[in-house]
């Protein structure tokens, strides 16, 4: 039994020398763990201010982009306008022009404003029918004028009218036809010569 004795205090040496090691190990195991959660901290620290730091350069890029976004909208609804004021310049400009042309053939100020103003729109159905007033209004005044610078006859003439070989050359188609119907000999007699 002797024998039996001296095994277990060696027994008791090796879990000693066991349990001696396994705090040696466990203590530097704990120093190292602490290491490792020091260095964790540190960059969870980094990590942190790196986001921070992420956010921070996104807000101003924010910014920054939705000034330039806003400059850009600013100038682009500038040019639109430009574009609009520059359409109805050459508007005005064109049927200002095409007014001035209508009123130099004889086309009363409002009638070629309203004639310019079809012709431009490309309304030729309007544009034709100020165009009809225009030859009415025309004759009229032809016709007007025609009976104006007639000659009337005397008191107790015969009732035809003596028209001069100078006033018939200044006729127009129309008030030779009239003379034609209406006094035949003189007619012939003013073509003749």
């Amino acid at each position: 039994m002797a024998e039996n004795n001296t095994n277990v205090t060696d027994n008791t040496n090796v879990t000693d020398n066991s349990q001696d090691t396994a705090t040696t190990d466990l203590s530097a195991l704990q120093a190292e763990l602490e290491k490792i959660k020091a260095e964790n901290a540190k960059l969870k620290n980094a990590q942190s201010n790196a986001s921070a730091d992420a956010s921070k350069y996104k807000k101003e890029l924010a910014a920054r982009m939705s000034e330039e976004e806003k400059k850009a909208a600013e100038t682009k609804e500038l040019i639109e306008q430009l574009k609009a004021d520059n359409a109805a310049l050459k508007r005005s400009q064109a049927l200002a022009e095409q007014k001035a042309g209508l009123v130099s053939v004889g086309f009363e100020s409002e009638l070629a404003e309203k004639a310019a103003t079809a012709f431009f729109d490309n309304d030729f159905s309007a544009f034709a029918g100020h165009l009809k007033d225009f030859i009415t209004a025309h004759d009229k005044a032809k016709d007007a004028e025609s009976i104006r610078n007639t000659p009337r006859p005397g008191v107790g003439s015969t009732g035809t009218q003596a028209i001069t070989q100078e006033q018939f050359d200044k006729m127009g188609y129309s008030e030779r036809l009239k003379v034609y119907n209406e006094q035949p000999e003189l007619y012939k007699t003013l073509t003749k010569s």
